[in-house]
């Protein structure tokens, strides 16, 4: 379903003030999840001096934005160390909320790369412009635009041109609302959802029939798990979800992945990783050494079908494959992590989605281990016998929400375990006997001779 342009949508928050005054805008650090993809959501730290009403209408009181400024207040022309690690936590996490489509999280402005950005109204009238580019404020608001919002946004804006709008390839997270400067989960969770909106998703709610019980869904208030177009401050994963979304107070099925597909004109299909989907196209396991490389091994785990998509189920999900062939016995040490790795190299970063599962499968496709946890990310370790074998990742196969609210029942929902991995550990594979000869050296008339005296045998594991 598609919504109209005029379709508004104010987001929960943490309330918040802040006395707005005029800035130069510092230049934030460049970061990009995926360049050269067909849509740029572009994450603007540094501030704008938005003219006039946003959209050019009054229909909603406090339409006019202002200045907002910089992230943390930065007045200088960059940011300091500890506000760029700031930005970049923000924007890791963010990219992997949109780590399955082919989708370009960016820090670096589009505006100024295109040379539209004499000043901010320029600036604007580009991004409205420029089809399948949004842009995200995130800085603090002032009270009087959309006060107590977290964040805000008009849906389905983003895939064609909006030019006049004044902003409709606009949106806003407000950072004083969310927690302040550090709550890198609450601003990226709130960019997120506004994002969700202009890609054309609604609130998903739950409802007993046809009757709204909550108008944004926690899962019951999990904290564990909730869905990004409702409210996941408070879960420690927020998740796309296949359920009831709230069309002015009437419920119909929102499949949040396939409507942002179906959506947005050529985005194309989920994103592919380029890692081997069967045993007969596995990828080589990257090593270093023996130690597995993982800025190598990894790659992103999205539903199989980009027309059906579906969340419940492992074989719904791709699979990818890795191959190693030892020569004789080793030790695999496998370690599947949930996440991407952009803060510190083999370390997941904060907000993984992907809900895992680990396998070792021998030459004929036979699992010899199987690792499927509570836990997102998995890890085994076995020894085996000489031969070719296969690290298969999957997803866990989504998940059910909940059934009631208190005594009340309300609609089926379930969850999508997808999202990005990288894998660590090593295949330890012993080394050869060696033999230590210890005895006298005899000088003759036809030369050396050495008499052994005693043998030294030694067998190692090589270490890493």
């Amino acid at each position: 379903m598609r919504v109209r342009l005029s379709w508004l949508t104010v987001c929960c928050s943490v309330l918040g003030t802040l006395s707005l005054q005029a800035q130069p805008h510092p230049t934030a650090p460049a970061y990009s999840s995926l360049p050269g993809a067909p849509y740029t959501l572009y994450l603007n730290f540094s501030g704008f001096a938005f003219p006039g009403n946003w959209n050019n209408d009054n229909i909603t009181p406090n339409q006019a934005p202002g200045v907002i400024p910089a992230y943390n207040g930065q007045t200088g022309a960059s940011f300091t160390v500890a506000e760029q690690a700031n930005i970049k936590n923000i924007w890791t996490r963010i990219s992997e909320g949109y780590a399955g489509f082919n989708i370009n999280v960016t820090t670096v402005d589009p505006a100024i790369a295109a040379g539209q950005n004499a000043n901010d109204t320029q600036r604007l009238q580009y991004y409205d412009d420029t089809p399948r580019l949004m842009q995200t404020i995130i800085g603090n608001g002032a009270s009087n635009f959309f006060n107590n919002a977290g964040g805000v946004s008009y849906v389905d804006v983003v895939s064609a041109a909006q030019s006049g709008s004044n902003g409709l390839h606009t949106n806003f997270a407000f950072v004083n609302r969310l927690g302040g400067v550090g709550a890198f989960h609450n601003i990226a969770t709130a960019s997120e959802h506004e994002i969700g909106h202009a890609m054309s998703l609604l609130h998903q709610a739950d409802f007993n029939g046809n009757t709204r019980i909550n108008g944004y869904s926690t899962n019951g208030g999990s904290s564990t798990l909730a869905p990004t177009m409702g409210v996941s401050y408070g879960a420690a994963r927020g998740a796309w979800r296949l359920g009831q979304a709230d069309n002015g107070g009437t419920p119909f099925t929102q499949n949040d992945p396939l409507f942002i597909l179906q959506n947005n004109a050529g985005l194309g299909n989920f994103v592919e990783d380029n890692i081997g989907h069967t045993r007969f196209t596995a990828t080589a396991l990257p090593l270093n050494g023996n130690l597995i490389n993982n800025n190598l091994a990894k790659g992103i785990i999205v539903p199989a079908s980009s027309t059906n998509p579906n969340p419940i189920g492992t074989d719904n999900y791709t699979k990818d494959f890795f191959s190693v062939t030892t020569s004789q016995g080793a030790t695999f040490i496998v370690n599947l992590i949930a996440g991407r790795q952009e803060l510190v190299n083999g370390v997941a970063d904060s907000d993984a989605r992907l809900d895992s599962t680990l396998r070792i499968l021998d030459a004929f496709g036979v699992a010899v281990a199987t690792a499927n946890t509570a836990s997102l990310s998995e890890s085994l370790s076995i020894s085996l016998a000489a031969g070719t074998y296969f690290i298969e990742v999957s997803s866990a196969g989504g998940k059910n929400g909940i059934s009631n609210i208190g005594a009340t029942p309300i609609t089926a929902s379930q969850f999508y375990d997808m999202g990005s991995y990288f894998i660590t550990g090593m295949i330890a594979v012993p080394e050869p006997s060696t033999y230590a000869l210890i005895g006298t050296v005899v000088i003759g008339v036809f030369g050396s001779y050495v008499y052994r005296t005693r043998r030294d045998r030694r067998t190692a594991f090589k270490t890493f």
